[in-house]
């Protein structure tokens, strides 16, 4: 009797168990819904681009003079400022070149000496032909005056006042005096081609001159610049060259001369971002006046939006591998109107200068690569809600909003969609801009980011 008192005990638990059992509904762990929240806050919608940090201005230093490298005083890193000697070149080349041109200057000079004293002694030729003229000239007057008497007296019929010797001489005596007169005009004439000639040789000599006394003066600049200066003040990036070689100068070498090293002015650095062609007008619109391209009518347009207008703050977010818990502040430069197609792909990309204004600027190495963070639309202090609880329902948006379950249902877990008007998006938090229809929203509602499974959808599985 016990036996069986026991075992209606065993079957009336089996029974009890079994009843309860079926009134609960099991939900597998994959089935379970997950929940967020609506909460307030800002939004900001980044368009992010890569590109290398640069400094304000990098130069390439090539010499002024030849010869062999001498002394070396500067490394990778070093800092020199204008006017520090960066290189020293041995000057025993530039000093024999120099000597060659002082040579040739005091060569020229002389010539030019020389043409000078044939200039004077052509005027003085000329001043002795014209005195043998009046000479002559003065001589003419006296025969011709003997032969007008004597040629008169023959036309009264005194052929007896002079003989026939006296009037054959006087007559040879005065064609001899007017071809003296014409040969003393002769050579006063080439005097003066003598003197043209002699001032002509003096002008040539005088541009030989001044040409022998600039390459004196390029050769002296040479020899000075046999210590290379700084032309500003700056970091050495670059060193190409070492103490014994040989290099040639930048003015003189037709090969452009030997690179020595780089300098690069980091009080001021800046990232060239690559900016891909879909985001190039978000970013234009978001960028200060002064870095558009100039184009009149581009910048006309953008001062017009005055709404636009006020968010053209054109600062941006920079970030980089070597310090991954930093950011860097910076400020758009400069846009640039000409894409460019990347290489191994098919994309247009658009340069974009960005100046680093962050006060800890001088951590960023240069040539380290940076991501450039543009905020092209932001909401702040807006009612958001998780970007995976934003559902479709009959072809509205919406949330599904967490509920009790209805009495009687078959369901553990209650909702109902809720029509809603959204706005931007980061891809974590969409902006809720307004609720459609009756319902609401308020902050700390629960909402869906998951829905549960139903139980015909449970048994389907």
């Amino acid at each position: 009797m016990k036996k069986w008192l026991i075992l209606l005990g065993v079957v009336l638990l089996v029974v009890v168990i079994w009843y309860f059992a079926r009134r609960q509904t099991f939900t597998p762990p994959w089935a379970e819904p997950k929940f967020g929240k609506v909460i307030r806050g800002d939004i900001k919608v980044p368009i992010t681009a890569s590109g290398l940090i640069h400094p304000a201005q990098e130069v390439e230093v090539k010499p002024e003079a030849s010869g062999i490298i001498q002394e070396l005083p500067v490394v990778e890193g070093t800092y020199v400022h204008k006017g520090d000697a960066i290189a020293i070149i041995n000057p025993e080349d530039e000093q024999r070149l120099r000597d060659r041109a002082k040579a040739e200057f005091d060569r020229s000079k002389a010539m030019l000496d020389q043409a000078e004293v044939a200039v004077e002694r052509a005027a003085v030729g000329i001043d002795a032909a014209k005195a043998h003229l009046e000479e002559i000239t003065a001589q003419g007057e006296v025969v011709a005056f003997e032969l007008k008497k004597i040629e008169d007296a023959l036309k009264a019929g005194k052929v007896d006042i002079y003989s026939e010797q006296q009037v054959h001489d006087t007559r040879a005596q005065y064609r001899m005096n007017v071809s003296q007169q014409e040969s003393a005009r002769i050579a006063i004439r080439s005097a003066e081609l003598s003197k043209d000639d002699a001032a002509t040789v003096v002008a040539s000599q005088q541009a030989t001159v001044e040409a022998t006394r600039k390459a004196l003066e390029d050769e002296d600049s040479r020899l000075r610049k046999t210590s290379v200066l700084a032309s500003l003040d700056a970091i050495v990036t670059k060193v190409s060259v070492q103490p014994g070689m040989l290099v040639q100068s930048g003015t003189a070498s037709i090969m452009g001369g030997t690179a020595l090293m780089m300098l690069a002015d980091v009080s001021q650095k800046k990232v060239i971002a690559k900016l891909d062609e879909a985001d190039y007008g978000r970013v234009l619109n978001i960028s200060p006046i002064d870095a558009l391209p100039d184009m009149p009518e581009l910048r006309e347009v953008a001062r017009q939006d005055a709404e636009q207008l006020a968010k053209r703050s054109g600062t941006v977010r920079i970030t980089v591998d070597a310090f991954p818990d930093k950011s860097f502040e910076g400020r758009i430069e400069r846009v640039e109107p000409q894409g460019k197609l990347n290489v191994g792909s098919s994309i247009i990309q658009f340069d974009v200068h960005v100046e680093i204004t962050d006060p800890q600027r001088h951590m960023l190495p240069l040539g380290a690569q940076a991501q450039v963070e543009f905020t092209v639309e932001s909401a702040v202090g807006v009612l958001c809600v998780p970007a995976e609880s934003v559902k479709t329902f009959e072809e509205q948006r919406g949330v599904w909003v967490k509920r009790p379950p209805e009495s009687g249902a078959d369901e553990k877990f209650g909702k109902k969609f809720v029509p809603c008007r959204f706005g931007i998006s980061d891809g974590e938090h969409t902006e809720l801009v307004a609720v459609l229809g009756e319902g609401h929203l308020k902050e700390g509602d629960e909402i869906y980011t998951k829905l549960p499974q139903t139980a015909a959808e449970m048994q389907h599985d």
